[in-house]
């Protein structure tokens, strides 16, 4: 399917007054993240200028918008239009025009250029296809299976956020021990989950309670401040456990882990 069979309202898509910008992730974050978070967040993606040359020079006055989805597909945000560039950023803001597809077309970039993000519109008409839509927008990745979480707090909020139910049933059917990582250090907390909604609903006091009242994260909370949780830690699950395994041999399996990776001595477990 075309750009022009799905864009068919946009008259004059052409080369002076529009460009494309395929937005991939940078050491600011990822887009496809801020896209399924908020429209604020996404507009920020839209202002950079850059540092040698402008990326929408005068007159480009539109912009088709589309965040990474995976490799070399790419999720549809919206168009923009530039309201100034007197500034050190753009000033955009959203046009209605298309609104109703914003997460659901998804473009495949099929030209030879990977590491631009912003073309004009002759090259991606001759470079590219809309090769699906979606019936309802985008709200967040599909469970990747437990051995490969390796999240950071962003991108876990945006599922507990959006209520991923795939996410939610996989995560509240087993109980089992975790592992968060301060990024910035390379400490460690080893915990365990059991009860109710299982990992899931572990993972949660920390999703929205930061430290889980766990003693050295409440210390490191109270230190650094809960943005530096948000901006630098990250979870995974060290090992999985039926919801019929007693407490008790949870909480072995929990010491145990604790031992083999010493974060009573160097990490972030008291006890």
């Amino acid at each position: 399917m075309t750009i022009q069979q799905i864009f068919n309202e946009i008259e004059n898509l052409n080369d002076q007054n529009y460009r494309f910008h395929l937005a991939k992730p940078s050491p600011d974050g990822a887009p496809l993240d801020s896209l399924i978070s908020s429209k604020e967040s996404w507009l920020n993606w839209q202002v950079y200028k850059g540092s040698n040359r402008e990326r929408f020079p005068s007159p480009v006055k539109y912009i088709f918008s589309f965040a990474q989805l995976s490799g070399n597909e790419f999720l549809f945000g919206g168009i923009f239009e530039i309201l100034d560039r007197s500034g050190e950023e753009y000033k955009v803001k959203y046009i209605d025009k298309h609104d109703d597809l914003i997460g659901r077309v998804v473009l495949k970039y099929t030209g030879d250029n990977t590491r631009n993000t912003v073309f004009t519109p002759s090259y991606i008409l001759r470079n590219s296809e809309i090769i699906e839509i979606y019936r309802v927008p985008y709200k967040g990745e599909k469970f990747c299976g437990i051995e490969n979480i390796n999240h950071n707090y962003h991108r876990l909020k945006l599922i507990y956020d959006n209520n991923l139910e795939d996410w939610k049933t996989a995560l509240s059917n087993v109980n089992g021990i975790y592992l968060l990582t301060d990024t910035k250090t390379g400490k460690h907390y080893v915990g365990s989950a059991y009860g109710v909604d299982g990992i899931y609903g572990r993972w949660s006091n920390y999703i929205y309670g930061i430290d889980g009242g766990n003693i050295g994260l409440i210390n490191l909370r109270k230190e650094k401040g809960e943005d530096y949780f948000r901006e630098n830690f990250k979870f995974c699950i060290l090992e999985t456990l039926g919801i019929g395994v007693e407490e008790k041999n949870i909480i072995e399996k929990e010491t145990l882990w604790k031992e083999k990776l010493l974060t009573k001595e160097f990490g972030y477990n008291e006890n």
